[in-house]
């Protein structure tokens, strides 16, 4: 690593209520046109450093195994809000559109996970279902066909057309209310 980069990286060390130094995750993906991050965005491709995982004790039937063994995975993401490896454009539908794991008052995205007895599978599964909400909720629009623009131009154009129509039946029905000068 770089001298600055290693200084850097120093200067912006998170402290968390764990009492554990998390390096912050630097990515060149936020980079991306947001449309071809949301596309590419799998398990694989998350940086899975800037997360912070938690196990314990899960609930349900197992017998002794279950009293004995943490595998239930929660997964959190600290300061999502400037999450520096998820483009702003994603960050800001999210935040509108509430995701559903994210804790407003904390800043920070936790997701939880103890549908298997194994610890690495409940991590994939918190995982997979970040991505999955992520591309449930952010959308956004594909390029429009010059078709699609002549078709709403004259939608467009035939509105404007009734709308005048309208305002002129209107008015020739205020004008004829009108007291009417005889000489």
């Amino acid at each position: 690593m770089s001298t600055t980069l290693f200084r850097m990286a120093q200067s912006t060390l998170q402290y968390h209520r764990s009492n554990i130094f998390i390096l912050p995750f630097f990515s060149t993906t936020a980079n991306k046109k947001p449309e071809q991050w949301l596309k590419a965005l799998d398990i694989k491709t998350l940086p899975v450093r800037s997360f912070s995982f938690q196990f314990d004790r899960s609930s349900g039937p197992g017998g002794q195994k279950v009293n004995k063994s943490s595998t239930k995975c929660t997964m959190t993401i600290y300061g999502f809000s400037k999450c520096p490896w998820i483009p702003q454009e994603v960050r800001d539908q999210l935040m509108a559109k509430n995701l559903r794991y994210w804790a407003r008052s904390k800043d920070c995205i936790v997701i939880q996970s103890d549908q298997t007895r194994s610890r690495e599978t409940n991590k994939e599964l918190c995982l997979d279902k970040f991505v999955k909400e992520i591309k449930d909720v952010c959308w956004f629009a594909g390029p429009v066909s010059a078709q699609d623009k002549e078709k709403w131009e004259g939608v467009r154009r035939k509105t404007k057309e009734f709308r005048l129509l309208d305002k002129k039946f209107q008015s020739d029905k205020k004008q004829l209310r009108r007291k009417q000068n005889f000489l």
